[in-house]
């Protein structure tokens, strides 16, 4: 059995359905996963595609009877799932074994148990990104589970990654796209200290955990969390700290694709403090993503960016939404309600890009006053065509507006984007 963690609060359930509903119907139930471990380990070309380091895979023989047997165990980590939700998750369930084994479980956890972790980055407003920290509780008979955010989808096999072998590493992991100049400060012994994070830091929306290896992990988060002073990135900050550099796999890009990295990516043979990841790695990620990670939702944007075949990658959410059983009509629901929002939000940022060229001070300004801002036909084409700039750019114009931040300050951050959209955009497109 293949053991999967979530977390998700009850609305986020119908789109953790989605991701379900992708890995089910990525597996290919022809081939069993003595045959995909037996294939693995013989090919090298998929082994060096899966990762840059040298990897172990794992002697099937030596499984246990129940790590063996083909099947998925999701389990979904929440503060509360109600009643009508567990209904539609068991219904969910029956319907996908018809293609794959699976059961789905719902696990409450007590958020008693974050008492004195900071409220930053994700978990601003809740406790529930915490919660993967404490995932491998709840498999202790499996050696290893996979955590995955539920903003992703997922476009392969999945199972590949249940034959790595671990060994003595904590984790294995992908590096984070944005920059690596972070750091967090805590109190130890009364004194105030900083510890500053390296090129080698991780995301923690994907995370392939040995759990017996990771035991120790979440009481060392713990005892650093509630000694922060200062902490960005709430749980993964905490990893990223805790858990060193030899203590980690990484694993390729492909594994925790971030699709704005499909308008511009800047390597680490460019910048060291970036994706830590050089441009041929990036650009054979690129070109077979495995797991696609949505920082702009589906939910919100119909539109967003384009990969390299072309394809607005929205739509592959929307597709597999469309064939997701149970959760499918609620959700094709929301994508009725959020086409002229979408539009709107791509426009606000075509209105931001054509301000910034002509140095319209006036307009750049109304923008930031909350002008209403509507997409038309006359600007149809333009918008289509830089659809996934555009929508870098209105999060700079509507972060702004919530922060109540300057001109000025907005200025300069759109001729950054810009001039890295400019010095690293082409390079994906060859």
């Amino acid at each position: 059995m293949f053991p999967i963690v979530f977390n998700a609060d009850e609305n986020y359930i119908k789109y953790t359905s989605t991701l379900i509903t992708s890995i089910i119907k990525n597996t290919n139930s022809q081939k069993s996963f003595k045959e995909l471990c037996k294939d693995l380990t013989q090919d090298r070309e998929s082994q060096s595609k899966m990762s840059a380091e040298k990897l172990h895979f794992i002697d099937y023989e030596s499984l246990n009877e129940n790590e063996q047997k083909e099947g998925y165990v999701f389990v979904i980590l929440s503060d509360f799932v109600s009643t009508q939700t567990r209904d539609k998750l068991a219904e969910l369930q029956r319907e996908l074994n018809l293609i794959y084994p699976c059961s789905i479980e719902v696990k409450i956890v007590d958020e008693k148990e974050f008492e004195g972790f900071p409220k930053s980055g994700a978990a601003h407003s809740n406790f529930l990104p915490y919660y993967r920290l404490i995932a491998p509780q709840f498999l202790q008979e499996y050696s290893k589970c996979l955590y995955l955010d539920s903003d992703m989808l997922c476009l392969c096999d999945i199972r590949e990654l249940f034959t790595l072998d671990l060994s003595d590493k904590i984790l294995a992991c992908v590096g984070d796209y944005g920059s690596k100049k972070r750091k967090i400060k805590f109190k130890e012994n009364g004194k105030e200290k900083i510890f500053y994070y390296d090129e080698h830091y991780f995301n923690s929306g994907f995370l392939l955990i040995n759990t017996y290896e990771y035991k120790a992990v979440a009481k060392q988060c713990e005892n650093l969390a509630k000694q922060a002073t200062y902490i960005k990135a709430a749980d993964q900050d905490l990893l990223n700290a805790i858990v060193n550099r030899e203590q980690r796999l990484k694993l390729s890009f492909a594994y925790n694709f971030v699709t704005h990295a499909f308008c511009y990516c800047i390597c680490k043979d460019e910048d060291k403090t970036r994706l830590n990841y050089t441009r041929a790695e990036f650009l054979e990620s690129a070109k077979n993503p495995k797991i696609l990670h949505f920082g702009y939702k589906p939910w919100k944007f119909l539109e967003s960016f384009s990969d390299f075949k072309g394809v607005n990658v929205c739509s592959y959410w929307w597709d597999m939404a469309s064939q997701t059983p149970v959760f499918k009509q609620e959700l094709l629901e929301i994508q009725k309600s959020i086409t002229e929002s979408s539009k709107n939000t791509i426009a606000l940022g075509f209105n931001a890009l054509e301000a910034f060229k002509t140095c319209n001070f006036f307009k750049m300004h109304s923008l930031l006053k909350n002008e209403d801002i509507k997409y038309t036909n006359a600007n149809k084409r333009s918008v289509c065509e830089n659809s996934g700039l555009c929508i870098l750019l209105a999060e700079v114009i509507e972060f702004a507006r919530r922060r109540h931040k300057g001109l000025l300050n907005v200025f300069f951050k759109i001729a950054k984007i810009l001039r890295h959209y400019k010095k690293y955009a082409n390079k994906i497109l060859k």
